[in-house]
């Protein structure tokens, strides 16, 4: 890759480049990528703008960053994952987050498992579903809920009252609702949260 003075443009300010790197958890930005390392991406290319602002800053992976470049994902899912960036940080904590994240890496799964087998998205959500608290069961310790309080008053996950026999009776098994299903499902295909 060019380092910024080859292309002739300035460096991105450490300052601003830490702001888009904290938005993003310093992961990539993509939910069901999040890997690491990350780069800083331009969402309108420098060439167009001749400016690094914060709202055309975006972390992505090295991976996720060469397929923006080649048109593999599309400019409008980058502008729509930025934004949703906005949406969870600004609502959301560290550890839902990572519960969202998870949940989005189980969906893409359920996903890709349908289409192998091919079956409807739908049939496999059912399927997975069955004797469970919500979509993509977890459990978190007894009293620790509250670290995910605000899923839970949004109606996005269900923690159960009750934990079912033959599990640790230390545990709370967690779903997502409907509703959290929807959010999941929006963060995916990139559309707004």
């Amino acid at each position: 890759m060019l380092s910024g003075m080859a292309e002739g443009r300035p460096d991105i300010p450490t300052a601003l480049k830490r702001a888009v790197l904290v938005e993003a958890g310093h992961r990539c930005a993509i939910p069901t990528c999040r890997q690491v390392p990350v780069e800083i991406a331009h969402i309108t290319a420098w060439s167009q703008v001749k400016q690094h602002a914060f709202d055309n800053l975006i972390a992505l992976c090295p991976t996720c960053h060469t397929r923006y470049d080649k048109g593999d994902i599309d400019r409008k899912s980058v502008i729509q994952y930025k934004e949703n960036l906005s949406v969870l940080n600004g609502r959301y904590t560290d550890v839902e987050r990572q519960l969202l994240k998870v949940y989005a890496k189980k969906w893409a799964a359920v996903e890709r498992e349908a289409k192998a087998g091919g079956k409807s998205v739908l049939r496999s959500l059912v399927e997975t579903l069955k004797g469970s608290v919500g979509f993509g069961e977890i459990a978190v310790r007894d009293g620790m809920q509250w670290m995910l309080s605000n899923l839970v008053d949004d109606g996005v996950i269900l923690v159960a009252d009750l934990v079912p026999p033959g599990v640790d009776p230390t545990l709370r098994p967690v779903g997502l609702t409907p509703k959290g299903l929807r959010l999941i499902d929006r963060m995916v295909r990139a559309e707004p949260l």
